[in-house]
């Protein structure tokens, strides 16, 4: 579910002459420039914008690359306002250059460099972070052969530690945490979690089709947690289309064609 753009409008053939495609998403409602060749989003923001309930007050995407988790939520929540940190500069130029083109102006700021940079992010300024950060740790799998890919889906420049002592400190007081994760590493992430004082209230598995086993798991974490809402599995496709639950993430009112 991670990789390849999934672009509901169809849309994305458009190629500017520096080799950049125009995508856009819920029907054409969010806009969203990306590299023709490199890294390009996937399912993934989708279904944690799809996940996620507002109001999202002032939030933070860690790793925002071209910024569609974020986009999406600033066209969920028109309140909303956020921040994202992406330290490979072609992407933040492009969700800097996206920004602009939906015109969410000073709703958004992208920051360009390290999330690890000293005194880059406000103590407790936060009331929700979101982010699909990079899960694959080094030595498994084999890197993609273009570094995008490779620091984008592959804890090379940020593991998951790091990534939720980050999350902890700009967490403001009784704000939350939301994630898409793999299923296979949902331990390990429930355990840093809980070594931080998170506690998950919402979890979700989600599936390619049904019947299948589960593939990544979608989580909401708060400090003080109530018990866990565990909800029905989140099918991905059904007979090769993707299923109702879906088309709606992604803006659509009938099956793709």
């Amino acid at each position: 579910m991670r990789g390849a753009f999934v672009d509901n409008d169809h849309d994305n053939d458009h190629d500017d002459d520096d080799g950049i495609t125009r995508d856009t998403l819920l029907r054409g409602r969010v806009k969203l420039l990306q590299p023709r060749h490199g890294f390009r989003s996937s399912l993934d923001p989708i279904l944690l914008a799809g996940f996620v309930e507002p109001p999202f007050g002032r939030f933070l995407d860690l790793g925002c690359a071209t910024g569609a988790l974020a986009f999406l939520l600033l066209a969920k929540d028109p309140a909303a306002a956020g921040v994202g940190v992406e330290i490979q500069p072609r992407l933040a130029d492009l969700a800097v250059r996206g920004c602009a083109a939906n015109g969410f102006g000073s709703r958004f700021e992208v920051l360009k460099t390290d999330v690890r940079s000293p005194g880059l992010l406000p103590a407790r300024g936060f009331d929700l972070i979101a982010s699909n950060p990079p899960f694959r740790p080094l030595g498994t799998g084999v890197l993609p052969p273009r570094s995008e890919k490779a620091v984008a889906n592959h804890e090379v420049t940020l593991a998951l530690s790091e990534w939720l002592d980050i999350a902890l400190g700009a967490l403001a007081l009784g704000g939350r945490l939301a994630a898409i994760f793999p299923f296979d590493r949902e331990k390990e992430l429930r355990a840093g979690l809980q070594a931080r004082g998170l506690f998950v209230c919402r979890s979700r598995a989600v599936v390619p089709e049904a019947g299948q086993p589960p593939k990544r798991i979608l989580v909401e974490a708060r400090a003080e947690a109530p018990r866990e809402q565990i909800e029905p599995p989140l099918v991905v496709h059904h007979n090769r289309s993707y299923t109702a639950e879906v088309r709606r993430m992604l803006g659509e009112d009938s099956p793709n064609p």
